[in-house]
């Protein structure tokens, strides 16, 4: 996550480009997903009216991509919501379901990450795809040599995988 360095103009109170999420908050939390403080509606930033420097606050915290955000499902689990549009995108729901199926999800080739949940919205061309909340690997906190070569073999059997099915 980056840090929000301003407000597009006085009055807004998020970015153009987080707009949809503030519009699914209560979607999602009635589906048992909650997003971060900053998409409630009627949001007020805490930096504004607080003493605290704005890298301080969690509210700050901005995604690093439009689709893909963090949220806390009901159980207090930490998820991935990956906003998919069904219109451009319109075999990924089909084949993520594919690859998390038991027959997939069994294979120990299978390095794709577990889909938890596709929550599709009503009257609209839009789905979300709940996954696990994961790290970037670069900060991944290897505690020995056994998992370091593990991470190194997952890698490149990964990268020699058919064209057909890479990426």
């Amino acid at each position: 996550m980056a840090y929000a360095l301003e407000l597009e103009s006085e009055g807004d109170d998020l970015p153009s480009y987080e707009i949809f999420w503030r519009d699914h908050y209560e979607y999602l939390k009635d589906r048992g997903y909650t997003l971060r403080r900053r998409y409630e509606p009627g949001w007020t930033p805490s930096w504004v009216y607080g003493n605290k420097d704005l890298v301080e606050c969690e509210d700050s915290c901005v995604p690093n991509h439009w689709v893909v955000l963090d949220a806390t499902r009901d159980d207090g689990t930490y998820v991935t919501l990956k906003r998919v549009d069904l219109i451009r995108a319109t075999q990924e729901i089909e084949i993520v379901k594919l690859l998390s199926s038991p027959e997939f999800a069994e294979d120990p080739k299978n390095h794709c990450v577990p889909i938890l949940d596709i929550i599709e919205v009503d009257g609209s061309n839009s789905a979300f795809i709940v996954m696990p909340l994961l790290f970037f690997t670069g900060f991944a906190p290897f505690e020995t040599i056994g998992e370091v070569l593990e991470y190194c073999r997952q890698i490149f059997e990964v990268n020699t995988c058919p064209p057909s099915i890479h990426y």
